[in-house]
């Protein structure tokens, strides 16, 4: 046990190496907080023209509504997080809220890094005007608009336009505009406009912000860099995040009620990513006016779609006791990818007899007896990890670090103190290449991909009497593990327990088959 002279001296070296930092260091070039007194409108403002142009998921306001960029800020696993961040370092959340509501950063109501001075509008998240008044930061307007151009994309890093003029993609305007300005612009339709919030590092471990590319350090999320440094940029519009995540309407919509035409390529508001239960936490947790359960449901609905086309399967029966299953990644990132801590893939496999009896199976799903905060709780989870291929990344702890924070060395949720990746087997997408993936410090851990792979290949051993091989690849967005942890760490406020009380009354999070394949043997 340690002595009382002890934890006081492991107290100080975190406030020493970390405290200090948080207020002088996790300074990031761009647009400052109040910089030139800027200020952007609440939504209700956008509503008023960009909403019911079309009906149901193609009007404007109402998917973006179901967009899990609307609902950033409220996002219970991100509240529960973001309170062990500020435990683990006073004052780092901060640093969080610049992507999870951006205009309330950009404001400066973000200086409380609990989030306590936040207003209802900072809650909406992603805010429209904060997205479509972003310039390119690398760009020659972003010198005139902000006094320290970012080194690169990323750690939201954002140069945003201090007067009322609204960028896109499109350099047709019809119909009246009311309050405010259009602009056409590229970088709208690029991937770097996603790049912005899309490849986090952790800037504690930077050696000088201005200067490094945040690819350069802190490795916290990497899939602005999977997809820049994949074969997707090269196929131009159809290689683009928003081919994928920003779905065209069919049929085409009207950008506003003032609109006279329909725009033929118009898009789906609600950018969709790989979270497929938080919408549900969202309408159990928030019972605000803004917020629509029917928008959420559609918004859960399109990720489901989205993910169902991410692979494709094949599998080979080789001889009677020897099988090959190939899952190859259909994306232009790693699958899975985004947040590391609980997102998870993972092969269920079932050998069946001629009679339809399961001989034996693998990547089981179920309930288990455990232990949380000292109670036993029967839970859901993975059954046998310990026989199953899981696609996961595990940010880790380093023993070095681990000298300095008092924390265990080896696989760790303190995301704002892991300073290594333990393991990263998930799947590269196509174009590959080892070296670029190093210099992003994001290539493959206990795992080896050639040049150009992106795809893995499972050898399975076939049992006696089989007759039937059925696979399923399971996904799911949060998995028990974290949950667990969010809950017992939480020491200072109430999200922890708000977490587990919307996990326990929507569904637990379950995981589902994104792509399946079965063969008669």
């Amino acid at each position: 046990m340690k002595s009382s002279t002890t934890k006081i001296s492991i107290i100080i070296t975190i406030l020493i190496l970390f405290s200090s930092q948080v207020f002088s260091e996790v300074y990031l070039p761009g647009t400052q907080p109040e910089e030139n007194d800027i200020k952007f409108s609440k939504i209700k403002s956008c509503k008023m023209c960009h909403s019911k142009t079309k009906a149901g998921d193609a009007d404007p306001f109402f998917s973006w509504q179901g967009g899990m960029m609307s609902q950033a800020a409220r996002d219970p696993i991100y509240r529960a997080t973001l309170t062990i961040a500020n435990q683990d370092v006073p004052g780092v959340g901060e640093f969080c809220w610049r992507c999870h509501t951006p205009k309330g950063w950009l404001e400066g109501r973000s200086t409380k890094a609990d989030g306590s001075n936040l207003t209802e509008e900072d809650k909406h998240g992603v805010n429209c005007q904060v997205c479509h008044r972003l310039v390119d930061p690398l760009s020659d307007e972003a010198k005139k608009l902000a006094k320290d151009i970012p080194p690169g994309y990323g750690n939201a890093m954002m140069v945003a336009d201090t007067e009322k003029t609204m960028r896109g993609p499109y350099s047709d305007i019809d119909g009246k505009v009311i309050s405010h300005k259009i602009l056409k612009s590229d970088f709208h339709a690029s991937g770097k406009l996603c790049g912005t919030c899309h490849d986090v590092s952790n800037p504690l471990f930077a050696k000088d912000v201005k200067t490094q590319h945040p690819y350069e350090f802190g490795h916290v999320e990497r899939t602005f860099s999977e997809w820049s440094i994949s074969a997707f940029p090269a196929k131009g519009q159809e290689g683009s995040c928003q081919h994928c995540h920003y779905k065209t309407v069919e049929g085409g919509a009207k950008a506003s009620k003032y609109s006279k035409k329909k725009r033929p390529h118009f898009v789906n508001h609600g950018a969709v990513g790989g979270s497929t239960w938080v919408q549900d936490a969202v309408a159990y947790l928030w019972k605000d006016a803004d917020i629509s359960k029917k928008a959420l449901d559609a918004g859960k609905q399109r990720a489901k779609a989205l993910l169902r086309t991410a692979a494709k399967l094949e599998l080979k029966i080789e001889g009677k006791n020897q099988a090959t299953l190939r899952i190859t990644n259909l994306t232009g990132h790693k699958l899975p990818t985004g947040y590391p801590e609980g997102r998870r893939m993972w092969i269920n496999t079932q050998f069946i007899d001629a009679g339809g009896k399961v001989i034996k199976e693998t990547g089981r799903y179920g309930e288990k007896e455990t232990v949380l905060a000292g109670k036993k709780v029967t839970v859901p989870t993975l059954l046998d990890p310990e026989d199953t291929k899981i696609y996961e990344s595990l940010p880790a702890i380093s023993k070095a670090q681990a000298a300095k924070t008092g924390k265990p060395a080896g696989p760790s949720f303190h995301f704002v103190l892991n300073d290594m990746i333990a393991k990263d087997n998930r799947i590269p997408p196509e174009g590959f290449v080892n070296s670029k993936f190093e210099e992003h410090l994001c290539e493959p851990i206990g795992a080896t991909y050639a040049d150009g792979q992106n795809w893995d290949d499972t050898k399975m051993s076939i049992p006696a009497g089989t007759k039937k091989i059925a696979v399923q690849i399971m996904y799911q967005s949060m998995s028990w593990e974290y949950l667990k942890f969010l809950v017992e760490e939480n020491k200072t406020d109430d999200w922890g327990k708000k977490l587990y009380d919307a996990w326990k009354n929507t569904g637990k999070c379950e995981p589902f088959a994104i792509a399946e394949i079965g063969k008669e043997i």
